[in-house]
Order: structure tokens, then sequence, then C-alpha cells
């Protein structure tokens, strides 16, 4: 059956009707995070060190947080907790702001220590209880496996670009999405005959 035979109900019309003068800047954001991306992922190191560093300033604005929350809560059971939480979140900080290459390199063997945990879960996770489609699950245990054993074994220089190419890769991933978030959008206003006087009611 083809699109313009498909009859949509009233409120998914409104929606629809809504959104589809939106569209447009719906597309514009996804490729502007996409061009963003490639510009992080080609500045990689740069764009590392800063990652690094506004992570360092939101640890030291949690931690004074904590800090502070700490000493108003005073009577509560969780005091000390609450503190020690606060001050590491800040000396954490204060490292990150510092030396964005030891936070970025911390950050780097965290990331890798998480991707060969997870991997090695899904991979034998898989191959145990052989689930429907499980060997989509084992490749990517797989490849999670190894790009941790990548990540921990040369840490010195992953370390230098991987968190900017990451972000990279995250920007243009979430602007495909919009673009074809978008997109789709405006395909189904067509099929669902939304007007331009339907646009400015909605």
């Amino acid at each position: 059956m083809s699109n313009a035979n498909v009859v949509y109900p009233d409120r998914f019309r409104v929606g629809l009707a809504e959104l589809a003068g939106k569209w447009g800047w719906c597309l514009a954001l996804g490729v502007f995070l996409i061009a963003l991306g490639f510009i992080a992922s080609g500045m990689a190191v740069a764009t590392t060190m800063l990652t690094t560093v506004v992570l360092g300033w939101i640890l030291l604005i949690a931690g004074a947080g904590l800090a502070v929350l700490s000493f108003l809560t005073g009577k509560w059971s969780g005091f000390l907790l609450t503190m020690a939480a606060g001050i590491l979140s800040i000396v954490a900080g204060i490292e990150f702001v510092s030396y964005p290459l030891s936070g970025a390199a911390a950050i780097n063997i965290i990331i890798g220590t998480v991707l060969l945990v997870a991997g090695t879960f899904r991979l034998l996770s898989s191959v145990v209880m052989r689930f429907p489609n499980w060997g989509w699950a084992l490749v990517s245990g797989i490849v999670a496996f190894a790009l941790g054993v990548i990540l921990l074994r040369n840490w010195q220089s992953t370390s230098l670009w991987f968190l900017g190419f990451a972000v990279g890769v995250d920007l243009i991933l979430h602007g495909i999405s919009w673009v074809t978030f978008s997109l789709g959008i405006h395909r189904m206003t067509g099929s669902a005959g939304i007007t331009e006087a339907d646009r400015r009611v909605a």
C-alpha cells in the first residue's frame, strides 16, 4: 500500500503539522552538528584538551556544591561521605584543569577498562546464552574488547586524540540522527496531506 493511501488519526496530524513547520530547523541543526563533529575530529588533540578542561570545571563545581551541602546538613549521618565525595571531586577537577594531558590519559584508561570488561561480558554472554541474533552481540563484544586492549596498550599516544575523536564521532552521529528525523518528518508531512494552513494553525 502506498503512502498516499495511509489515513492518519487527527491527533497524529495535529502533532505532525506542528513539527512540519520546524523540520527545516531540525535539518539545519543536524547539518551544523555534523560539520562541528568533523571539525572536532579533525582537531582531535585540541578537542581532547578542551573536553578535559571542561570536565575538570564541572568536577570542581560539583565538588564545591557537595562540600557546601555537607556543611548545610552537618547533622546528617552521611555528612562525612558527602564531604569526602566533594573533596575528591574538587581534587580531580583541579588535576584535570591544571594538567589536561594527565586527565585525558586517566579518562582514556577508564574508557579502555570499561570497554574491556563490557566486551568480555558481552562476548561470553552471547556465546553461553545463544539468544536470538546473538552473533551481532558477539561481534559487538569482540570489537569492544579489541578497542579496550588497544586503548590500554597504547594509552600514552591514544590519550592525546582518542577523547576528541570520540566527541567528534558522537557529534556526527547525533547530527545524522537529526537530519534523518527532519527528512522523515518532511516525507510524512507530504504523505499525510498537511497543508500550509494546517501548519499555521498548529
